[in-house]
């Protein structure tokens, strides 16, 4: 009888219980970016606030965004709550805990739920810094401060918000420096939809590295919002923009 007992408990012991953070490939599971999420709000916000700048009053939440978005993995809902999705889609909870060799060989496609919420939290950053440089009194430019009434724009002003977006994700550590970035040659291949996450997302942020690294975060920001955003022809070719920047 004893025998019996002690053998199920080293078969107990010698099979430990699966973690439910994880799923079967090892990647975060739905209830463990439930839960990432709810157990870490606060530090996320914190750090963000003492590496980046300043962030006021945002919340943060999971939820599966397949019905209000088209497979994007975060959302930023005016004015001050932000959303990543609860797909299993991540390959990590934090860059940080992949291996050496799976972090220089992760695509920007291969996000962990910490560079998502970076990224989202920057767009809250970006609409806070807005209304705050508005209210006090500081130009703004109209195609930031009202850009749903220029739509000719939106691709500008996208532009460099989402740069600014993935220069923090990478500013922070939390996805592989980008590499091997296709430049643009024309403005056909500029608004090209083939082309839109390389332009957007990652072109973008070769074209503000050098100036945000110069400036910083907060007074980068600030100078790029109170100038018209880039053309099409200054973004293809970034001395035009910044040369005429003030």
């Amino acid at each position: 009888m004893w025998n019996g007992f002690i053998l199920i408990l080293l078969l107990l012991f010698s099979h430990p219980q699966k973690d439910p953070s994880y799923n079967k490939d090892k990647r975060p599971s739905t209830y463990g970016i439930n839960t990432y999420i709810k157990n870490n709000e606060e530090s996320l916000i914190r750090e963000y606030i003492y590496r980046v700048d300043t962030l006021y009053d945002v919340d943060i939440f999971s939820d599966n965004l397949d019905e209000t978005s088209d497979g994007d993995l975060g959302q930023f809902y005016i004015p001050d709550y932000v959303v990543v999705t609860n797909r299993e889609t991540y390959v990590a909870y934090e860059f940080n805990q992949l291996s050496k060799f799976k972090q220089k060989t992760t695509s920007y496609r291969e996000r962990t739920v910490k560079a998502v919420v970076f990224h989202e939290l920057t767009h809250a950053y970006f609409f806070q810094r807005i209304i705050t440089m508005r209210n006090t009194g500081q130009h703004v430019s109209p195609e930031y401060s009202n850009f749903r009434m220029f739509p000719v724009a939106k691709f500008n002003t996208d532009f460099i918000e989402e740069g600014i977006c993935e220069y923090i994700v990478y500013h922070l550590n939390e996805s592989n420096p980008i590499k091997d970035v296709a430049v643009p040659d024309n403005i056909g291949d500029l608004l090209d939809e083939n082309n839109e996450v390389n332009n957007i997302y990652c072109y973008s942020v070769i074209f503000l590295k050098d100036f945000l690294d110069k400036h910083g975060v907060k007074e980068g920001v600030k100078i790029l919002i109170s100038n018209n955003p880039p053309t099409y022809e200054e973004i293809l070719n970034p001395s035009l923009f910044y040369a005429r920047l003030h």
